[in-house]
């Protein structure tokens, strides 16, 4: 039987694509290992570290109130005493130092055992003393013993990487048994059985199903780890702030403020928990079990600390502090890392759905495709890579445009930190001035790349595009200045023209008037694949390498888009500059335009939607967001929505669009629908599930008209004699990054005069205004054509 399997003349590609499915959920599993590791190492950091901080800023304390009496910082004095006790409430402290500015001791006081000569385990913990005016006019420095968190950090990273890697071996082993198993049950012998799925389909939802499990053991596993390993940091912390907590309430008492008049109890709380999350409640006690008013009534517990309250001389303590710390920070924490990993493994699915090409090859995936589809009832399936431009275009496009999309989460916010001091327009207008460069100037090229995309090759217009693409990518990280970031977009800008003015023309020239909606469908998708997978990970680059670094990255992925497009797209044959064809690409504007529902359709409904596209998603959202403290990696979360949306509905709508032959009416109601959505944020204050909202709807109207507007134009431009469609295309797209380049100069306009949700909502309206004019004319048109 095994024999019969392997001899199968698919039966290589479905393992060589189980494997490729293995290999990007094992690198996701790795991924999140990492960022779980991260995110712990952080947490332990803090909590281990803060205890010490909090030494150095009581010392620091006592010093400015010793200079601010006249006490000279000197040894054989008070403070010195101060800080002989606190030395030796610890093991892990080997002393504090009192310095100048200058560097010059003033006094030191050693804890219980002295700081080794060179010992990497040793700590520094250092706080300002300032005077009266605020100048820093010495240092409370503190060394401490960091060997037990070195210790701490060792555990904790055994635990996170053998979890991960036993769980990668785990995944690799299901995802061969439910190779076997299909191969088996749909290549046997008499009892073979017919499944409902096609194996590439049910080895995806397989992968799925795994990778979902193992990620979920993973980030339970890490969490157990991190709780055990971190907890007792922070309930050392804890005491370390009880014991600050009660000294003062100590000097309250020696000063002859009555226990039972002690006020402030709650304010205090308050600045504690805004500087220490993990510490909910504070109380202080009397010797009898009272609880001071201000204070909430707490009993001890497991997760309770207290600290006495002595007077100096006094043989008893005359109060308790008491703080409870909350035992599930750290897993509210790990929520953003485990919202991290569960972007990671859709992205790493979808990852694998557009690698296809890729990993088999691209005769191979479109061999996988033809043979699951001849079992298939469904006649759209059957024609799914019949289009063989769509599918050899569509991993390189892919590649380029991931590489694009990894700026978008901090594009605007980087612009604005860059933007120079005293500049002629504010920093939120200057933000916006890179991203509105790059589309103006992808918007200009679109008409003239049209014929030299034929005349030079869609090939090699596509690997030439992608090389200038990693070149502007390159500049950016290399120069972290306003003029290189602006002058490194414009590069970008040209060979993002290329590319996609060569990988469009591909695709349409590799399909006909049949199947053209559905292998543009293919071109859509692969864009809005990337758009999808690109702002998680550059966003989660950002936040952790920083912008420079998440540049380089992008720079290096659209190398290999050009590599990948030098090696899979057909060379093809570049089309002769003739003479009758250069005299039709140079119709005039005013010709073009005359052609029936032309200039309707572009400046009613291909503008307007680029320019909301690219006003709110590309320039509003990241400036909105990072306004409301959100990070890098949040907003590119957020900014997967709208993609999320396309790639879901875009084949649907694209499929329904040719079956009904209502293309207008897809392309009508799309635009009303995404102008409606973007005039519901004229309430939004805020709130992040609101904007996930109002990006849902707009990417549900412009799946819907996307499609079928492409697939109208290709159509008129088919229709022309003399390949004059080539100038119909040229302004199509032209009007496009038109409306994209305008998006952000319109939004830095409005948003200093409206705010956020105004301007969101006026360039709604614009939207539906255009919509309603482009249903107007066609139903003028129609009218027209039953009475002429």
């Amino acid at each position: 039987m095994a024999a019969q399997q392997h001899r199968h003349p698919l039966a290589r590609l479905v393992w060589r694509f189980a494997a490729m499915l293995a290999f990007i959920c094992c690198a996701t599993l790795l991924a999140s290992a990492y960022l779980i590791e991260g995110s712990l190492r952080n947490a332990q950091q803090e909590a281990f570290s803060a205890r010490f901080a909090l030494a150095t800023q009581r010392a620091a304390t006592a010093a400015e109130n010793a200079l601010a009496l006249g006490v000279p910082l000197a040894p054989d004095t008070p403070l010195a005493q101060l800080l002989t006790r606190e030395a030796a409430l610890e093991p892990v402290l080997y002393g504090f130092t009192v310095e100048t500015a200058q560097g010059k001791t003033l006094l030191q006081a050693a804890g219980r055992h002295p700081a080794p000569a060179t010992d990497d385990a040793v700590a520094l913990a250092q706080t300002a003393i300032r005077n009266d005016l605020g100048q820093t006019v010495g240092w409370t420095r503190l060394r401490y013993d960091e060997s037990a968190l070195h210790t701490a950090r060792q555990h904790l990273s055994q635990a996170v990487w053998t979890s991960a890697w036993l769980a990668s071996a785990l995944l690799c082993l299901g995802l061969a048994g439910c190779c076997a198993w299909l191969l088996r049950h749909t290549q046997g012998g008499r009892k073979r059985s017919r499944l409902p799925l096609g194996e590439r389909t049910a080895l995806l939802l397989a992968a799925i199903a795994l990778l979902t499990a193992v990620l979920l053991a993973l980030g339970w596993r890490a969490a157990t780890a991190g709780q055990a390993s971190i907890a007792p940091d922070q309930m050392a912390k804890a005491t370390a702030v009880a014991r600050s907590s009660a000294a003062l309430v100590a000097r309250a008492l020696a000063a002859g403020v009555p226990l039972d008049q002690l006020v402030g109890v709650d304010a205090h709380a308050a600045a504690l928990h805004s500087r220490s999350p993990e510490i909910t409640a504070l109380a202080v006690v009397t010797a009898d079990g009272h609880t001071m008013a201000g204070g909430t009534p707490l009993q001890p517990g497991p997760w309770t600390v207290q600290a006495p309250v002595t007077l100096p001389g006094a043989n008893q303590p005359s109060a308790q502090v008491l703080l409870q710390v909350d035992s599930g920070l750290l897993a509210r924490r790990l929520q953003g890392t485990l919202l991290d990993m569960a972007f990671l493994g859709v992205v790493s699915l979808l990852l694998a759905l557009e690698w296809v090409a890729l990993g088999l090859g691209t005769r191979g995936a479109r061999a996988l495709s033809v043979w699951q589809a001849r079992r298939s009832a469904d006649p759209a399936e059957r024609r799914a890579w019949r289009a063989g431009s769509a599918a050899a275009v569509r991993p390189a496009l892919f590649l380029f445009m991931l590489a694009e999309e990894f700026t978008r989460p901090f594009l605007p916010t980087w612009g604005r930190s860059l933007a120079p001091e005293g500049a002629l327009f504010t920093p939120d207008t200057l933000a916006g001035l890179p991203l509105a460069a790059f589309l103006a100037v992808v918007a200009l090229l679109q008409w003239p790349l049209a014929a030299w995309s034929e005349r030079f090759g869609r090939r090699r217009g596509l690997a030439l595009g992608a090389l200038l693409g990693a070149a502007g990518l390159a500049w950016a990280a290399l120069q972290p200045q306003f003029a290189a970031l602006l002058g490194a977009r414009i590069v970008s800008a040209v060979g993002f023209a290329m590319v996609f003015v060569s990988a469009q023309g591909a695709v349409i020239d590799g399909s006909s008037a049949g199947d053209r909606a559905h292998s543009l469908a293919q071109f859509v998708r692969a864009i809005l694949v990337a758009g999808l997978c690109g702002p998680p990970l550059g966003g989660l680059a950002a936040e952790r390498w920083g912008v420079p670094a998440t540049f380089a990255l992008a720079a290096a992925v659209s190398l290999l888009a050009a590599a990948v497009a030098w090696l899979q797209v057909p060379p093809g044959r570049p089309a002769p500059a003739s003479a009758p064809q250069a005299a039709a690409r140079r119709a005039p504007l005013a010709a073009v335009l005359r052609q029936p529902g032309l200039a309707a359709l572009l400046l009613g409904c291909a503008m307007p939607a680029k320019l909301l596209l690219a006003a709110l998603c590309f320039y509003l959202l990241p400036l909105h967001l990072q306004d409301q403290g959100e990070g890098s990696a949040v907003i590119g979360r957020l900014q997967t929505v709208y993609p999320l949306t396309m790639v879901l509905l875009v084949p649907v709508a694209a499929r329904l669009a040719d079956r009904w032959r209502q293309r207008r009416g897809f392309v009508l109601a799309g635009g009303l629908l995404a102008g409606a959505g973007a005039v519901l944020a004229w309430p939004t204050a805020g709130s992040a599930w609101y904007l996930a909202l109002v990006l849902l709807v707009l990417g549900l109207g412009q799946a819907l008209s996307i499609t079928p507007q492409s697939a109208m134009v290709a159509d008129l431009a088919r229709s022309l004699p003399e390949r004059q469609g080539a100038a119909v295309l040229g302004l199509f797209r032209l009007t496009e990054r038109s409306g994209s380049a305008l998006g952000p100069v319109m939004a830095a306009w409005l948003l200093p005069l409206l705010g956020f949700g105004p301007a969101v909502a006026l360039i709604g309206a614009l939207v539906l205004g255009g919509s309603a004019a482009y249903g107007w004319s066609q139903r003028s048109a129609r009218a027209r054509a039953v009475n002429p």
